[in-house]
């Protein structure tokens, strides 16, 4: 054992754990640490001893990554204020960190460990871009616990992506020939004219199914995106504001769209006159379930694979293929990336032209 003057604790190699440990007494307690070798764990030692003589707390050093999390889940994540599908991305990653990383304490984590864990999950399949999403996760929790001075530093925040890790599939998009088949297929079909509108303004699914009737002028050809379905946290159906500030737009509708959107309330009035009292349709949304509910987004996936494979375009397809598809549609059109952003609801043009 390496003594040293009191105070300063004492820095030990332990063979029944194999580990060099650090044992400091500060307020009455005992502090220990560990490390691979006796100069970090006497670097660790002095880190606790400056925090105390600064008047810091002393972080527990038997925290994990799992307590951690857990507890940024509870605490920070819910001060961010983030929409319900932001959250669930958080969720997912937090799980898989858990499952890699999840035991191992937050004072000795290190930046190696982290690129150990997406290195694995590199090869079970994840993209990049997913990859990105779990040490976004883990940084930002690390950045909340930074703040609170329960760690001394943020080793997801130097940590590196794998160089060899698979680009995102790309977005899939219709060709000219396979829309046509596919709106010849649609023809009939109850959510025939929401996929004509959403492949002709380039909206999203969500913004489409919560369409109001308030949010359409018939008159002038223009509809407002102004809100969105979503989904909450225990899988109840509401509308709430658009994705982001850009988001909210209003776009010029040409005539086979505000034709199709005519059929529908008249559709949808003939609903109503069979549901009788049973009706109700709070948000006076266009596309609605038998009763006036919002339409369930899984119901639409499944009709709209239904449509797909009718109009033999082959399988893999989502209804947000039909604002790729849009996107793609417009480009090639030769209109400026500028006025697809803009007609996307996108803040600049870097994601139109990473994609279309």
């Amino acid at each position: 054992m390496t003594r040293r003057s009191r105070g300063d604790g004492a820095v030990f190699y332990d063979t029944a754990n194999q580990r060099w440990t650090g044992r400091v007494v500060i307020d009455g307690k005992r502090r220990t640490v560990v490390a691979k070798n006796k100069t970090e764990a006497s670097r660790r030692l002095r880190q606790l001893r400056t925090a105390a003589d600064a008047g810091k707390p002393i972080a527990d050093g038997n925290l994990t990554v799992a307590q951690l999390l857990a507890d940024w889940a509870d605490k920070g994540l819910p001060a961010r204020n983030l929409q319900p599908a932001s959250v669930a991305v958080h969720d997912w990653a937090q799980k898989i960190i858990v499952e890699e990383i999840g035991s191992k304490r937050v004072r000795s984590l290190s930046p190696t460990e982290v690129e150990a864990m997406l290195h694995r999950r590199c090869e079970n399949g994840l993209s990049k871009a997913s990859l990105a999403k779990l040490r976004t996760t883990l940084r930002i929790a690390l950045q909340w616990a930074e703040r609170r001075e329960i760690v001394s530093r943020n080793v997801a925040r130097v940590s590196e992506l794998p160089a060899d890790a698979r680009p995102a599939i790309s977005r899939r998009s219709m060709t000219a020939e396979q829309l046509r088949s596919f709106l010849e297929a649609a023809n009939g079909t109850p959510l025939a004219a929401m996929w004509r509108t959403m492949v002709t303004l380039g909206i999203r699914p969500g913004e489409a199914a919560g369409l109001s009737w308030d949010d359409i002028d018939m008159t002038a050809g223009i509809v407002h995106v102004r809100q969105a379905l979503k989904r909450g946290k225990l899988g109840v159906l509401y509308v709430g504001d658009p994705k982001t500030l850009q988001s909210a737009r209003s776009l010029d509708a040409p005539v086979s769209v505000i034709e199709s959107l005519r059929q529908r309330r008249h559709e949808q009035k003939l609903n109503q006159l069979v549901a009788g009292p049973h009706w109700s349709n709070m948000y006076n949304l266009v596309w609605t379930n038998s009763v006036g509910s919002p339409t369930d987004p899984s119901r639409v996936r499944h009709a709209f694979e239904r449509v797909t494979r009718q109009a033999g375009i082959g399988e893999g397809w989502s209804p947000n293929s039909l604002r790729h598809t849009a996107a793609s549609l417009l480009s090639n059109a030769g209109v400026a990336l500028e006025d697809v952003a803009d007609q996307l609801g996108h803040r600049d043009t870097r994601m139109a032209s990473l994609h279309y």
